[in-house]
C-alpha cells in the first residue's frame, strides 16, 4: 500500500474528523478554520505527492491548533515515509494522546515502528494497546497477534548477547566510498571486495560496482585494494562475487548483460596465471529469465549454491544449489527447502570450506528485525539443521546481510554502515565466537612440475574419502604456473591422488582431526614420466599389524592403481613391499613378499594379467628414515612400484 492510500486510510477517507477538546469544538473560531484550511492545502499537496509542500502545510496547521489529532497523523506519515522513525514514532503518540479514538490503529503502526528500531519491550506495550482497544481494525487483528509473537522473539533474542567485537580493515582496505562483499580466500592470502564508487572522481557521473583485491604482505598486513583488470571488471556493474575453493575461479552476479538470460545472472572467468579470462553466462540450467545473484562455491569445487526468485521456490528469495557433472554442465538446480527457505527472502549464502555449514541472511526466521544472519550445519543424513541466529550484537534492528568465515573458521568478515568507519559502508572482520564456528579445514598449496624438466604441470588433484572411496575434493594445477590450492576437511582419513597424462601418479595420506592443531601444507609435487626404472610410494595401502590383509581403506589406492596400468596396457611393473627394522630380518622378508603378493593379486582379480606383474619383498633391507623412532618406522612401512 503506498503512503497516500495509507493515509487514506488514516482519515477514513471523510474530511477532516477533528478531535479537538471539547472545549475547543463549541465553535468554528477564524484559528480553527485556519488550521483546518491549512490541513486541507496539505492533505491536496500530500495527494499529490508534494511532500515537501505539504509538511509546511501541516506544520502551520498544528502552530494554530497544536491539538489537531489529524494533523499530527498526516506529520506523522510524512515523516515516515523519508524514514524519521524516532519522529514519527513521536507524532503519532501526539494523536494517540489527544484523542486516542480517532484513529486507535496508529496503536499498531507505532508498535511496528518501534519494533523496526530495535524498542521490542515498547512495541509489546503497543502492540497490546492496539489489540485492547473496543475500535481497532478486526481486519489488522491476526496480524497485530503475529506480529506481537515475533516481537517477543526478538526481544528474547536481544537479551542473548554474544562476543562481538569488530575490527575495521583500514585505509587499505576501506575508503569514502562503499565496500561490501568481502571474500578471502582459503589460504587467508588475498580479499576480493566489491567497490561502489565514481571512477572519474566527477560527482555528475554514474556510480560503478568493481571487483578490487588485496594480498596479505610479510607483515599479516593487507595491502592496498586494486581494482582487479579487466576482462573480470567492465564499464557495467559487478558484484555478489565469490571464489572457488582453489582460489582459480571467480563466480559472480552481473545484470542486464547483452548474454544475459534474466534481470540478473551468475558468470564465472577462470583464472590462468595470474590473468583472469573473460567472464562468460553459467548458461540457461542456472540462469533463467528471472534473478539469479550471489554464488557460492562449496569445498568440493563443484557445489554451487546461489539465490534465485525462479517459480518452485518457498517464498520470495530461496536458496539453490547446483553440482557440476563430470560433463562440465551444471545439474538441475534444487531447493534447499524447509528448513533454510521460508515464505520471506532467503540471501546471500556462504558454504563454507567445510562444506558442512552454511551461513545465509533471512527476514523469514525468528530475528530481532529486518535481515538477520543465520548458520546451519548439514547432517549425516544430508538434511540441514534448524538455523540458529547468530545472535545480538552481530544481529541488530537493521539489516545484516552479508557474512563469510575464514577457512579455519575463527574469524568473519562482513560489511557495515552503522558502526562509523571511513565512509558509507566500510569491511569489517571480528573472531567468531566458539558455537558458530565451522568445522576446521586445513589447506594444501604448492606446485605440481616435472620431475626432470621442473615444466609446470597442470595435474589433476583428487581428496578422497578412504571410508567410501568417493571424492570429496577435485581440482587441477595452473596449467601456465603449476600452483595449486586444496582445501583440507577435518575428521576424515583421505588419499591425495595427483595424476597428469603419461606421468605416475603422486600418492599422500592425510588424516586432520578435529580436535588437532591446523598446519597448513607447502608441497612441490614432482611427477615422473612413465618411464623405466621410475618409482612411486603407495602411501594409502593400510595392512593390519604383523598381517597382510589388505584393509578396506586401500581400496581407493589400489583402484588409482589399476586405473593407471589399464591406461597404460604396455607396462610391466614390480610391486615391493618393505617393513621396518621390528622382528627377524627372514620375517620381515616374507611379511613384505606376502604384502607385494596382496596388491598383486587385487590387480589381478581387476583383470591385469600375471605377465605385467612382479612381486618382491626386501624387508627392511631399502629403510628410507631411522628405525629408531616411530615417525621413521612409519616411513619404512611402505608398498612401492618401479616400471620396469
Amino acid at each position: 500500500m503506498n503512503a497516500w492510500w495509507r493515509f487514506l486510510c488514516i482519515l477514513l477517507i471523510g474530511g477532516n474528523l477533528l478531535s479537538f477538546p471539547v472545549s475547543a469544538q463549541s465553535e468554528l473560531t477564524p484559528n480553527l478554520r485556519r488550521a483546518m484550511l491549512s490541513f486541507e492545502h496539505a492533505r491536496n499537496f500530500y495527494q499529490e505527492g508534494d511532500s515537501k509542500r505539504a509538511f509546511l502545510f501541516v506544520n502551520t496547521a498544528l502552530e494554530i491548533e497544536p491539538l489537531y489529532a489529524e494533523a499530527w497523523l498526516l506529520k506523522a506519515v510524512i515523516l515516515e515515509d523519508q524514514h524519521l522513525i524516532d519522529s514519527a514514532i513521536f507524532c503519532y503518540r501526539q494523536s494517540l494522546d489527544i484523542n486516542p479514538d480517532v484513529f486507535p490503529n496508529a496503536y499498531f503502526t507505532i508498535a511496528k515502528l518501534e519494533h523496526s528500531i530495535g524498542l521490542y519491550a515498547q512495541a509489546d506495550q503497543d502492540f497490546t494497546s492496539f489489540l485492547n482497544h473496543p475500535s481497532h481494525s478486526k481486519k489488522l487483528e491476526a496480524t497485530a497477534i503475529a506480529r506481537k509473537l515475533q516481537n517477543k522473539d526478538s526481544w528474547e533474542l536481544s537479551k542473548n548477547i554474544v562476543p562481538f567485537q569488530p575490527v575495521n580493515l583500514g585505509d587499505s582496505i576501506n575508503t569514502p566510498e562503499e565496500e561490501y562483499l568481502p571474500i578471502v580466500t582459503v589460504d587467508g592470502s588475498k580479499l576480493i571486495i566489491t567497490r561502489r564508487y565514481t571512477p572519474d572522481k566527477m560527482e555528475t557521473a554514474p556510480l560503478e560496482e568493481d571487483f578490487f583485491i588485496s594480498h596479505k604482505d610479510s607483515s599479516a598486513r593487507w595491502t592496498k585494494a586494486q581494482r582487479m583488470p579487466e576482462p573480470v571488471n567492465s564499464d557495467g556493474n559487478e558484484g555478489a562475487q565469490c571464489l572457488s575453493p582453489d582460489g582459480r575461479y571467480l563466480f559472480f552476479a552481473a545484470c542486464n548483460r547483452e548474454d544475459g538470460i534474466g534481470s540478473c545472472d551468475i558468470y564465472v572467468s577462470k583464472r590462468k596465471g595470474e590473468q583472469w579470462e573473460k567472464p562468460f553466462n553459467l548458461g540457461r540450467t542456472v540462469n533463467t529469465e528471472f534473478w539469479e545473484s550471489q554464488p557460492s562455491m562449496a569445498g568440493d569445487g563443484k557445489t554451487l549454491y546461489f539465490c534465485s526468485n525462479r517459480p518452485g521456490g518457498f517464498g520470495r528469495s530461496d536458496i539453490w544449489k547446483t553440482v557440476l557433472q563430470n560433463n562440465a554442465t551444471w545439474s538441475e538446480p534444487e531447493n534447499l527447502g524447509s528448513p533454510i527457505n521460508t515464505p520471506s527472502d532467503e540471501n546471500s549464502p556462504f558454504i563454507h570450506p567445510d562444506g558442512k555449514t552454511l551461513y545465509f541472511s533471512s527476514n523469514g526466521h525468528p530475528g530481532l528485525g529486518g535481515l538477520d544472519l543465520f548458520y546451519s550445519r548439514l547432517q549425516a543424513d544430508n538434511q540441514w539443521s534448524s538455523p540458529v541466529n547468530l545472535g545480538y550484537p552481530i544481529n541488530t534492528y537493521a539489516d545484516e546481510a552479508t557474512l563469510s568465515v575464514n577457512a579455519l573458521g575463527d574469524t568473519a568478515y562482513f560489511s557495515s554502515d552503522q558502526l562509523g568507519g571511513k565512509g558509507k559502508r566500510d569491511i569489517y572482520c571480528f573472531r567468531l565466537y566458539e558455537q558458530a564456528r565451522p568445522k576446521l579445514v586445513s589447506y594444501m598449496s604448492g606446485t605440481v612440475v616435472d620431475a626432470v624438466t621442473n615444466q609446470p604441470l597442470g595435474a589433476k588433484l583428487e581428496l578422497i574419502n578412504l571410508s567410501d572411496e568417493k571424492v570429496s575434493i577435485e581440482s587441477f594445477a595452473d596449467d601456465k604456473n603449476g600452483s595449486f590450492l586444496l582445501c583440507i576437511p577435518s575428521n576424515e582419513a583421505y588419499a591425495l591422488n595427483v595424476s597428469y597424462p603419461s606421468y605416475l601418479f603422486f600418492s599422500e595420506h592425510i588424516a586432520i582431526t578435529d580436535s588437532q592443531a591446523i598446519e597448513p601444507q607447502h608441497k612441490v609435487i614432482r611427477l615422473s614420466k612413465i618411464i623405466s626404472g621410475e618409482k612411486m610410494t603407495l602411501k594409502n595401502i593400510f595392512f593390519e599389524t604383523d598381517k597382510y590383509q589388505l584393509k578396506d581403506a586401500s581400496f581407493a589406492e589400489l583402484n588409482k592403481l589399476y586405473q593407471l596400468l589399464k591406461q597404460n596396457a604396455d607396462i610391466t611393473v614390480e610391486i615391493s613391499g618393505h617393513t621396518d627394522s621390528t622382528g627377524s630380518s627372514s620375517y620381515n622378508l616374507l611379511l613384505s613378499k606376502q604384502r607385494a603378493d596382496a596388491v598383486s593379486s587385487y590387480l589381478q582379480n581387476k583383470g591385469i594379467s600375471t605377465k605385467r606383474i612382479i612381486t618382491i619383498g626386501y624387508g627392511d633391507t631399502h629403510p628410507l628414515a631411522d628405525n629408531g623412532n616411530e615417525e621413521g618406522r612409519s616411513k619404512n612401512r611402505r608398498t612401492e612400484i618401479k616400471i620396469l
